[in-house]
């Protein structure tokens, strides 16, 4: 039998937030990013890390930093983009963040700990 979603009442459950520790790495995939939800048209990129945070169950995915650019705390995605050169830009989020945790492909996060912190409600990467 089909709910009539427009019959649908507010919950009285609260969202369950995570707290920001350390996390470990179990892996990582980039994931496509559109401006609509049919996919008609694609943004870009992002790394998404698939982490285990210790007072979860199961693994959360991580696709947004808080990082140090020039002297100020700011977030980003962890965008996937290239130079000229077909590299990671050097001072893009991502390679900011991966320079942070000694690693030199994204292939080098797999089994790292990484540190997270909020932005927001959301639970980030904290590469600062």
């Amino acid at each position: 039998m089909e709910t009539d979603k427009n019959k649908i009442g507010i919950g009285t459950k609260e969202t369950q937030t995570l707290e920001a520790k350390p996390c470990i790495v179990q892996g990582h995939r980039i994931e496509e990013v559109y401006k609509d939800k049919e996919k008609t048209e694609k943004v870009g990129e992002k790394v998404v890390l698939i982490v285990k945070h210790p007072n979860r169950e199961d693994t959360i995915d991580l696709s947004g930093v808080k990082y140090l650019k020039g002297d100020k705390i700011t977030s980003s995605g962890l965008w996937f983009n290239l130079d000229v050169d077909k590299l990671i830009p050097k001072q893009s989020a991502l390679a900011e963040t991966m320079v942070k945790y000694g690693c030199k492909t994204l292939e080098d996060f797999d089994g790292k700990e990484i540190l997270t912190t909020l932005d927001g409600k959301y639970l980030v990467v904290k590469a600062y």
